[in-house]
C-alpha cells in the first residue's frame, strides 16, 4: 500500500541534522526508545535529502529490509522489532506494500510517492522534542546552581567553628558531597535543613545575607542600614531611585520566565537566575564567579540582566551586545572607576521613549560595544544602580 504522508517542515533554519540531534539527545531518556530504535532512525534521516523537510513534501525511505540490516550489523528481525518500536511510540507510519515491498520514487529530488517508512511524524514532533530537551538543559541548571549554594552553606558551617551544628550538618549530608545526587527535590530539601542549622548558629557571620561588597574568604559586610545614595541624573535634578521591580522590568521575556519558575521575585532570586542566564549567554562560570567576587551578587545579578537584554536587540541595533563573556569581563576590570551618572543609560535600557542627550546615546553605544573605554562606563552605570538596592527595598519588593 502506498500512502501520501506529506507533512508541515521543519522551522525556519533547522535541517534534518538538527533534528537528528535533538532526536537522539531524548530518545533515551524521554521516550525509553532502545539502542537499536535510535540508531534505526538515525539510518532513515541519512537516507533522505534536505529538501524532504520542506513543507508539503514527503519524506519517506524504501530502502530493503536486508540491506539496512547488513548496514547497521544486525539481523532483520531486528530491524521489524526497531521499526514497530518506533511507530508505536509515534515516530515513523510503516506504508509498506503487500508483503512488506518497500518502493517509491523520486523525481527531479521531490519524493512522487512511496511505500515504506515515512518520517512525517518525526518531523512534526521536533518542536515537542526540543520543548522536553531545553526542560532538561534548564533543569539540569537548577541542579548544578542548588548543588553549588549547598556546597557554600556547608563551607560557612565548617568556618562557624560550632562542632554541634557541624555534626548536625554531617547527618544532613554524611559524605559531604552532592554529586551523586541527580533529584532537584531531595537537594532543595538537604539546602533547606542546612540553612535552618546556619540560622540556629548564634555568630555575626552573617552566611544567609547577601552584600553588594566584594566577597573574600571571610562574611560579607552587610548593609543594615538604608543607603542614603541614591541615583542622580543631575546635580539640578531630583534623586531618582532604582528598584527592584524596574530592573525586573527590563529583562528580557525568557529571564522573566526563569524568575517565574524560581518562584518570588527577590534578591537571591535574582542572582540565581542570571547565573543560570550565563549558561546560555555563553558566558563561563568562572567570568561569573569572577563578577560575583569582584562587583558583589547584586551587581553582578544586574550587568548580566541588561547584558542578557541587549544581546537580543536587531543584528545592526548600536546597543546590540555581541560578546557578552567580553562584556562581562570589561566590567569587573573598571568596577571601581566612580564619577559617571547612570540614570539615562537606565532608562534607555528601560526603553522609555524620551529623548536621550546626544552625549548620552553615543556612549551607551560605546559601552555594549566591544570597547574597553565603553565597559568602563557600563560597570561605573552598575555600580550607581545597584546602590540604591538596600536590604529594605529587596524586602518590599
Amino acid at each position: 500500500m502506498s500512502v501520501s504522508l506529506k507533512h508541515r517542515g521543519l522551522p525556519s533554519g533547522i535541517g534534518k541534522f538538527d533534528l537528528l540531534t535533538v532526536f537522539e539527545q531524548v530518545a533515551k531518556s524521554e521516550y525509553r526508545l532502545s539502542r537499536t530504535a535510535v540508531t534505526l532512525l538515525r539510518q532513515y534521516i541519512l537516507g533522505t535529502m534536505a529538501d524532504d523537510y520542506q513543507q508539503g513534501r514527503i519524506c519517506a525511505v524504501w530502502k530493503q529490509v536486508s540491506r539496512i540490516a547488513r548496514a547497521i550489523s544486525v539481523t532483520p528481525r531486528s530491524i521489524n522489532s526497531a521499526e514497530r518500536e518506533l511507530e508505536d511510540a509515534g515516530f515513523v507510519v510503516r506504508t509498506t506494500g503487500a508483503n512488506g515491498a518497500r518502493n517509491g520514487e523520486r523525481y527531479q529530488g521531490v519524493v512522487r510517492w512511496a511505500a515504506g517508512i515515512n518520517l512525517a511524524p518525526l518531523i512534526e514532533r521536533f518542536e515537542e522534542m526540543s520543548a522536553k530537551l531545553e526542560a532538561r538543559r534548564l533543569s539540569q541548571i537548577a541542579i548544578d546552581q542548588c548543588r553549588s549554594e549547598i556546597r557554600y552553606i556547608s563551607r560557612s558551617i565548617r568556618d562557624s567553628g560550632d562542632v554541634k551544628r557541624r555534626e548536625q550538618a554531617d547527618t544532613i549530608l554524611p559524605s559531604g558531597r552532592t554529586c551523586r545526587i541527580n533529584s532537584l527535590q531531595r537537594l532543595e530539601t538537604i539546602k533547606e535543613d542546612l540553612i535552618a542549622i546556619v540560622e540556629a548558629i548564634d555568630d555575626t557571620s552573617g552566611v544567609t545575607k547577601t552584600s553588594d561588597a566584594s566577597e573574600q574568604n571571610s562574611s560579607p559586610n552587610i548593609q543594615d542600614q538604608k543607603s542614603e545614595k541614591t541615583c542622580r541624573a543631575g546635580p539640578d535634578r531630583k534623586a531618582t531611585k532604582i528598584s527592584l521591580r524596574a530592573v525586573f522590568d527590563i529583562a528580557s521575556p525568557d529571564y522573566r520566565s526563569l524568575i517565574q519558575t524560581l518562584g518570588s521575585m527577590d534578591a537571591s532570586n535574582l542572582v540565581e537566575a542570571s547565573g543560570m542566564a550565563c549558561h546560555w549567554l555563553g558566558i563561563s562560570q568562572n567570568i561569573w564567579r569572577n563578577a560575583c567576587h569582584e562587583l558583589g551578587r547584586e551587581r553582578a545579578a544586574l550587568c548580566v540582566i541588561i547584558i542578557d537584554r541587549n544581546t537580543r536587540l536587531d543584528e545592526h541595533h548600536c546597543f546590540r551586545v555581541r560578546e557578552p563573556g567580553k562584556c562581562l569581563s570589561g566590567m569587573i576590570r573598571m568596577s571601581r572607576n566612580e564619577g559617571f551618572d547612570p540614570h539615562n543609560l537606565f532608562r534607555a535600557c528601560q526603553g522609555q521613549k524620551n529623548e536621550i542627550p546626544s552625549v548620552e546615546t553615543e556612549l551607551m553605544t560605546c559601552l555594549l560595544s566591544k570597547k574597553t573605554e565603553g565597559v568602563s562606563v557600563f560597570s561605573q552605570c552598575m555600580e550607581s544602580i545597584i546602590d540604591n538596592l538596600s536590604v529594605s527595598e529587596v524586602a518590599s519588593n
